[in-house]
């Protein structure tokens, strides 16, 4: 049985990491994050299939969750190089897509730390 501060990080976790997958999803949606109707933006749904796979695959445990939102934090970032390094990806798209890739790496960021101390307060409380 976890503590309750355990499973209070795990929720916590839980919820930054859904913000960060809600968010991209929303921008791109109402304006996009690059530009309108530029094609580069499918990249961010990819994040946040990328995420639930790693979710799915790391069966919601909390040591495993961290890994995966590490794993999520990366491929945000490999994603902002590369489309601020595309040929197409213009001065105003590429000053939001570092603007937003650093948002949302730090969210990933601080869910997987939330999980990771989730995991740790799990392994050190008292089976009762």
């Amino acid at each position: 049985m976890t503590s309750k501060s355990g499973t209070t990080l795990y929720r916590i976790g839980g919820a930054v990491a859904l913000l960060a997958g809600f968010l991209p999803t929303w921008m791109n949606v109402a304006v996009g994050i690059v530009g309108e109707d530029d094609p580069s933006n499918l990249g961010f749904f990819g994040v946040v299939v990328t995420a639930a796979a790693c979710a799915f695959v790391a069966r919601f445990r909390a040591s495993e969750m961290t890994r995966a939102m590490l794993a999520v934090a990366v491929v945000q970032a490999w994603l902002a190089v590369v489309i601020i390094t595309a040929p197409s990806t213009t001065d105003e798209g590429t000053r939001r897509v570092l603007m937003v890739s650093s948002g949302l790496v730090a969210l990933w960021l601080i869910s997987a730390t939330l999980f990771h101390r989730s995991a740790r307060q799990a392994a050190v409380a008292p089976n009762s």
